[in-house]
């Protein structure tokens, strides 16, 4: 099978953020500002998951985001909003002379991607309409998440499973076992787990 390989701009940040997830970034070094420029002439960049003290990273995968709105926060510091619209594999990385990351990344599936990996009774059952209400009610008092997300037609539920999987405060590397594309079981019963 033949991977289409990209060059992105990196972004190391302890950030889990799946596809069709959307987050608030504040934009002040130098370097990212760069990014950002590089990033809304391309093709977006690559959140790659850190933790908060070291650039070493977790895993060997990024969200890949498009930049959907740029504002400016009342302390004057940039604020952009982005949108993942896919995982990727980072394949090689390295610097520039702004110390900017670059990496090769090759898009990987996720299931919340593959709407056909539910049945029709998970989509009916009563777990699903709680996760979804209780999403949805968490969405509404959350002025910044009810920001972000204003589509109020997301209903299925690996979307509803990837964000809570993103807003639960569980360490990131116990979030990390449920990016891959088999995990959705799994990752259901874990988000079930917690809030039923």
């Amino acid at each position: 099978m033949n991977t289409v390989e990209t060059k992105l701009p990196i972004f190391p940040l302890p950030v889990f953020l799946l596809p069709e997830g959307i987050t608030r970034l504040r934009i002040f070094e130098q370097r990212y500002l760069k990014m950002v420029k590089l990033a809304s002439q391309g093709q977006g960049f690559v959140i790659w998951l850190t933790t908060q003290d070291s650039e070493k990273p977790l895993i060997k995968w990024g969200s890949w985001v498009e930049i959907i709105n740029f504002d400016q926060g009342a302390d004057g510091v940039l604020e952009i909003d982005v949108k993942c619209k896919s995982l990727v594999e980072i394949l090689s990385l390295d610097k520039d002379a702004d110390n900017l990351h670059f990496g090769k990344v090759s898009k990987i599936p996720h299931w919340s991607q593959h709407n056909n990996i539910i049945t029709e009774a998970t989509k009916q059952s009563s777990l699903h309409k709680n996760l979804l209400e209780s999403l949805h009610a968490v969405l509404a008092q959350e002025q910044h998440l009810s920001q972000l997300y204003t589509d109020e037609n997301k209903q299925d539920t690996p979307w509803v499973i990837a964000r809570w999987l993103e807003l639960l405060p569980v360490n990131l590397s116990v979030k990390s076992r449920f990016v891959a594309i088999h995990s959705f079981e799994d990752a259901k019963h874990f988000v079930e787990s917690i809030i039923n």
